[in-house]
């Protein structure tokens, strides 16, 4: 069995791109939660924030303690009522995903 490509760039430049890629339209997906309140690292924040045993975790937990105090007062359930979405503005969401 013959393979489409040869391992050089010449075999490369004959591939034509199919009309469906071309014509595909972008999609794009939000994750959008109670860690947005926080705002800082990622949406593992939750768990991060609890564990200061991992190196990779630590910064997480250091940057709850000095913003928020420790988890033990001020845990990720407290930010729930702070998740109003207040500033939420679908049409300059539109805006953007039009422009991507």
């Amino acid at each position: 069995m013959q393979e489409p490509f040869a391992p050089n760039f010449e075999s490369l430049a004959r591939y034509g791109v199919p009309a469906w890629f071309r014509d595909a339209k972008l999609g794009i997906f939000i994750h959008w939660g109670v860690y947005s309140v926080p705002a800082w690292g990622n949406e593992w924040y939750p768990r991060k924030m609890y564990r200061p045993q991992d190196p990779q975790d630590r910064p997480f937990y250091e940057h709850h303690c000095a913003t928020w105090g420790h988890p033990g007062t001020f845990g990720y359930k407290d930010f729930i009522p702070r998740f109003t979405g207040e500033r939420w503005d679908p049409e300059a969401w539109l805006d953007l995903f039009v422009a991507a």
